[in-house]
């Protein structure tokens, strides 16, 4: 719906072993190493995960910089308007975790939340280092403070040709195939890209019908 906000799928991620959370820790907010080298994951891989996390051409209608959805790829404690928010849990080491905020409902869970795990292992296994966190008010920040923040792709297309170009973390133990993404990509482009492209939408109709 126009001007309307989008309905988000917000991920809650923590990694147990043993009985034992193991994104509690010293570290910035509460969290531990690993739990940061996670998030450098995420960050790193979002750009093509949007494809299988924010699957079809309306999910970028949500993703518009400056409007209500978080598109800047930063993380920060209780911070809406990063990608990646750190929730105030509390003393509690069982409820420290992560929350990703690009994804929205049109993804499919098993994919999306499977995507999210393997992208924060490659963080961890690689220890990518997330940088600084950004604890401002992203959407109130100039386009020369934003400078180098990294963005999520603005179509469904950049999303599917950033996930052409880095898939192996996904492809990590065949959790995602070679033959499977492909699928997915000749799929989205066949049948949801290019039969877009094709069609004038109303808006087109209003503003050029009489050009």
């Amino acid at each position: 719906i126009f001007g309307d906000n989008g309905s988000g799928m917000h991920c809650h991620v923590s990694l147990w072993k043993g009985g034992e959370p193991l994104f509690a820790g010293d570290k910035y907010a509460g969290l531990s190493q690993m739990a940061l080298h996670f998030i450098g994951g995420v960050l790193k891989h979002a750009p093509a995960m949007c494809a299988i996390t924010n699957p079809t051409t309306n999910a970028y209608k949500r993703l518009v910089p400056g409007f209500e959805a978080p598109t800047k790829l930063a993380y920060s404690y209780r911070n809406r308007s990063a990608s990646i928010r750190i929730p105030n849990t509390g003393l509690s080491p069982k409820a420290k975790r992560i929350e990703f905020r690009t994804p929205d409902p049109s993804a499919n869970i098993y994919l999306c939340l499977a995507a999210i795990l393997m992208a924060g292992v490659d963080g961890i296994v690689n220890k990518v280092n997330p940088g600084e966190p950004l604890d401002k008010d992203i959407y109130g920040l100039s386009p020369k403070e934003l400078a180098n923040v990294p963005s999520c792709p603005p179509t469904l297309d950049k999303a599917l040709e950033l996930l052409h170009d880095n898939n192996a973390f996904l492809r990590r133990g065949d959790v995602f195939t070679e033959d499977m993404i492909q699928t997915w990509l000749d799929y989205k482009y066949e049948r949801e890209v290019i039969p877009l492209q094709q069609r004038p939408s109303p808006y087109e109709f209003y503003l050029y019908f009489d050009v």
